[in-house]
């Protein structure tokens, strides 16, 4: 497939994607919680055999009350996730038995340190999950795992028409979760349009900026002036322009892109080269220099890690952040106007049910450009060492294909009809326990779910409110502009890249920090470069740009 064909494919994914993530309960950044797992029973037959949809004898590695049980690791970001304290009579485990016909058997690994325990999980075959989820990009661990054969090749069962949701999947995200000819993964899809800047709009009404930024220049000047002229309205200087941290650097990705750079991988006169070598690279540093520099952003922003993401923003410390659209609506806006009630200085609120409290403006492009969010965050693996039969497959995928239907995104979204939300008169769902989304039972089980197709047209859907309406308007802007990563389908096809990204890239990540922070010179910076390439880098630019070159026919 040429690249203009992965490209379009990639695109067309969020073309006609509904921007649900506004007004959704999820959050794939939130932390926290503990170890949990709940399902299954202790009386279940191993190696149980029963007659299967087509009348034929299925051989199950293990059945509970005559349907297959699949057993699945998945990430807790709430604490406890599909226990007794949640499913307190258990109604969403018996809802998704009666629909799905397969009883899930839970286990919810605490989201700080995921990847490390799942690295350990792979090593432990006796332990293994029958389907196994990661999040983030598929890492070289997994793919070095997959080219010794612990993952099944679920190509074949996605051609069988089978599974219809799933089988939604692109041939290039197929591309991506490609190994040794057969495809191991399926994706957690996500918009592709969920990057932008989000800030405080009350803070900008009161300094004069009564327009969203549309230019780099106009964004210096807004953040300078959240830092310089007291928005908050006490008398001290205490207000940063940006806030900022030095572990999670997508929020520096998306700045580069208003440069025009690319993200990841550029194509530059026939071939593709990486971010780092293209002079607007140089440029977005430099502009993160200045701010650093002017004291706009905290100067202490690289040891700054993710616990408390968006807190700044809620405690009034900083005007603005640079993440999901959906984050500055959910972390902000509707923290502002829920229990901290924060007042608008202004007092001029767009949102006609809360006109005197905070409110956020969002951004989806600044000088016609943002970072694509990763189509996909994560996804699940079907094991060999605990799924061992062809029906244990079958059971797996069809758990995660029916995951994906409404009735079960409604379960994830809303809980149990009649007991924590109804459907009003203009079909709309209605939370009957205020709207709170840790009091849901369901909570979590989304993350079984891979939005395969990312939108149902017929789905359950809750009336957006004010900051649900704003973020789906900037997210519009920002699918339109969003940069795709031009070498994504090739990284995963280069053995370099497999064998040695992880541990190269984490140097030059650090080393383009401590240039941004002011901390290194620019010639610093070029010899930390020169280490990557020496370590592998020059390695993987040869190995892409021969994938890309074939590519091209």
């Amino acid at each position: 497939m040429k690249m203009k064909k992965i490209i379009a494919l990639l695109l067309a994914l969020v073309m006609v994607f509904a921007l649900v993530a506004c007004g959704g309960t999820g959050d794939d950044t939130t932390k926290g919680g503990n170890d949990t797992s709940k399902g299954g029973s202790d009386t279940s037959k191993n190696d149980d055999t029963s007659k299967g949809d087509d009348g034929q004898t299925a051989n199950y590695t293990k059945t509970k009350d005559g349907m297959p049980v699949v057993s699945i690791m998945l990430i807790s970001n709430y604490g406890n996730e599909m226990t007794d304290a949640r499913d307190t009579d258990g109604a969403v485990q018996k809802a998704i038995e009666d629909y799905t016909g397969v009883s899930p058997e839970w286990n919810f690994v605490n989201a700080e340190g995921y990847g490390d325990i799942m690295n350990m999980t792979l090593l432990d075959p006796a332990n293994m999950p029958m389907i196994l989820s990661f999040s983030g990009n598929i890492s070289t661990t997994i793919i070095q795992a997959a080219q010794n054969g612990a993952f099944w090749d679920i190509g074949p069962y996605l051609d069988s028409g089978d599974y219809p949701n799933l089988a939604t999947m692109s041939d290039g995200i197929r591309d991506i979760f490609t190994v040794n000819g057969g495809v191991i993964a399926i994706p957690k899809m996500r918009s592709l349009g969920r990057y932008g800047l989000s800030y405080r709009g009350d803070w900008a009404e009161k300094l004069g900026f009564t327009e969203p930024p549309k230019t780099v220049d106009d964004v210096y000047e807004l953040l300078k002036a959240f830092r310089e002229n007291d928005p908050d309205g006490n008398g001290q200087k205490d207000t940063y322009g940006l806030e900022v941290n030095g572990s999670y650097l997508g929020w520096m990705d998306v700045i580069f892109t208003w440069f025009g750079c690319g993200v990841g991988w550029v194509e530059q006169d026939g071939n593709l080269v990486p971010v780092h070598e293209t002079a607007e690279f140089k440029e977005a540093c430099d502009w993160l220099r200045k701010l650093t520099a002017e004291d706009i952003i905290r100067p202490d922003w690289p040891s700054v890690g993710t616990d408390g993401w968006g807190e700044a923003m809620q405690k009034g410390q900083a005007g603005a952040f640079v993440d999901t659209l959906d984050s500055g609506g959910r972390r902000a806006w509707r923290y502002y106007i829920g229990d901290a009630n924060i007042p608008s200085v202004t007092g001029t609120s767009p949102d006609p049910e809360h006109p005197t409290n905070a409110w956020v403006q969002m951004v989806g492009a600044i000088n016609g450009h943002t970072a694509c969010t990763q189509v996909y965050n994560g996804g699940f693996l079907i094991t060999k060492a605990a799924a061992k039969t062809e029906d244990d497959v079958k059971a797996c995928l069809a758990f995660l294909d029916k995951m994906n239907d409404k009735e079960m995104r409604a379960l994830a979204d809303f809980g149990i009809e009649g007991v924590t939300y109804h459907i009003d008169e203009n079909g709309y769902a209605v939370s009957d326990i205020g709207g709170d989304a840790n009091l849901l039972p369901s909570q979590g089980i989304n993350q079984a779910q891979a939005m395969l197709p990312y939108i149902l047209e017929d789905s359950v859907k809750a009336k957006d409110d004010a900051a649900g309406t704003a973020c789906t308007a900037a997210m519009l802007v920002a699918q339109e502009a969003a940069v795709v990563d031009v070498a994504a389908a090739y990284e995963l096809q280069s053995p370099t890249y497999v064998s040695e990204n992880t541990n190269i890239a984490q140097s030059l990540n650090d080393a383009k920090v401590r240039y941004c922070a002011g901390v290194d010179t620019w010639e610093q910076f070029q010899a930390a470069v020169a280490e990557w390439e020496q370590r592998g880098g020059a390695a993987i630019k040869q190995e892409i740009n021969d994938l890309y070159h074939a590519n091209q026919g």
